[in-house]
């Protein structure tokens, strides 16, 4: 069911006026739509979602909110009727066609930038920052800003994909640099942006793109090491701690670990939803977690549990600025002291807790479908490429306990 209303935007612009928008909701999830005209804060009733008479064009304006009104309830009506699952962007690409306001992008920068204001809008970081990175990238491979569909071409998608390797990216990062434009693509194509014909996939297939390198991850002796280290530089006792937070705590990744609330913990549990699926996780809290969320306690007047993110609303930008900072800086560099001084001959980062996780699970025998519960991972294939494959050693050792040699 989507709801809708009308109400002005959080911040004003250079003139001190707010924008008037259209906020659809649905599943919690909320996009909104400007309808070209703005007032002052006091010309505004929230009540009646219209303008009051102080404002010298509070009739005309008023009508034409009414007239949108109705025409979005009207749309809603006939999607229900057509009995068939329908978004919120399926509602605002009607009401655009219907209004005349339907512009189409007309480049492939123009479109994937209107799918990251779609994505800030939904809260996911994660998926934010990758195809933030992606576009950037395709504006440094071209030499320019603006990106046309018919650049992207399997002829210089090969190009694109030399061009990483000769900058150093590993298999994974162009692994994900093309699934990403990929995406942008089937969503151009599924929104009638362009036609199929102008799909590159068919010849340069991204599949065929693939991590060579292994996935580093802690074993569980390595773990107990790594808890018992007594760290001496300034930052590596908060990079143990954090590292043994997510591990923990079902492999929760950063971004989703700096925005946690207090209002996520009910009794001994935390329940969130991972900004990169949407999938709901709930883990039970052990010791450790209790001793840390002490440890590095927000303020009491802070909304979060750790005391990572400071500002007040701050925005998606801002978000994954202090993501990175705080990975490279406060974790990942201080880990790699922690692993040399431990000699753990390993290149870990944070993340590498989540493969720990995932990995102990698959090394007890744990089920595919168990694991990928508590990784909160949408499918079982989005778990089965991102697990290892067991070591040589512990598969002999899972063999001698089935077959007696």
């Amino acid at each position: 069911m989507i709801t809708y209303k009308f109400t002005l935007k959080s911040k004003a612009n250079s003139k001190g006026e707010y924008p008037i928008i259209i906020v659809f909701i649905k599943d919690r999830e909320n996009t909104s739509l400007s309808i070209g005209k703005t007032c002052q804060l006091n010309d505004w009733s929230l009540e009646t979602e219209r303008l009051k008479k102080t404002h010298n064009q509070y009739r005309q304006i008023n009508e034409l909110i009414e007239k949108y009104w109705k025409q979005i309830k009207s749309i809603i009506h006939d999607f229900d009727m057509d009995d068939c699952p329908y978004s919120i962007a399926d509602v605002i690409n009607r009401f655009k066609k219907e209004t005349g306001r339907e512009k189409k992008p007309h480049s492939y920068t123009t479109f994937q930038e209107g799918l990251l204001e779609e994505l800030k809008s939904k809260g996911k970081l994660s998926s934010y920052g990758i195809e933030k990175d992606t576009l950037a990238s395709l504006k440094r491979f071209f030499s320019k800003s603006e990106i046309s569909f018919r650049d992207l071409t399997a002829d210089n998608l090969y190009k694109y994909e030399a061009f990483l390797y000769n900058n150093k990216n590993s298999s994974s990062t162009v692994g994900i640099r093309m699934r990403t434009i990929r995406a942008t693509m089937n969503k151009a194509i599924k929104r009638e942006i362009i036609p199929p014909t102008q799909y590159p996939f068919r010849k340069f297939k991204a599949s065929k793109i693939k991590e060579s390198g292994k996935k580093e991850f802690l074993t569980e002796d390595e773990i107990t090491i790594l808890k018992n280290s007594n760290p001496t530089h300034t930052n590596d006792s908060y990079a143990r701690d954090f590292f043994l937070l997510s591990f923990y705590g079902r492999g929760i990744n950063f971004a989703d670990l700096m925005l946690l609330k207090k209002t996520d913990i009910y009794k001994d549990t935390i329940t969130y939803q991972r900004q990169k699926t949407g999938v709901t996780v709930s883990f039970k809290l052990n010791d450790f977690w209790f001793e840390k969320m002490k440890e590095y306690a927000a303020p009491k007047k802070s909304e979060y549990i750790f005391d990572i993110i400071k500002e007040k609303n701050p925005s998606e930008d801002s978000l994954q600025r202090l993501k990175k900072d705080f990975l490279k800086y406060k974790i990942n560099d201080p880990l790699i002291r922690i692993m040399k001084k431990e000699n753990i001959s390993k290149h870990i980062t944070f993340y590498c807790a989540r493969h720990s996780f995932a990995t102990l699970l698959k090394f007890k025998n744990i089920s595919l479908d168990i694991i990928k519960e508590a990784l909160g991972h949408k499918d079982i294939k989005s778990t089965m490429s991102y697990l290892n494959s067991l070591p040589s050693n512990t598969l002999d050792k899972m063999i001698e306990d089935v077959i007696n040699f």
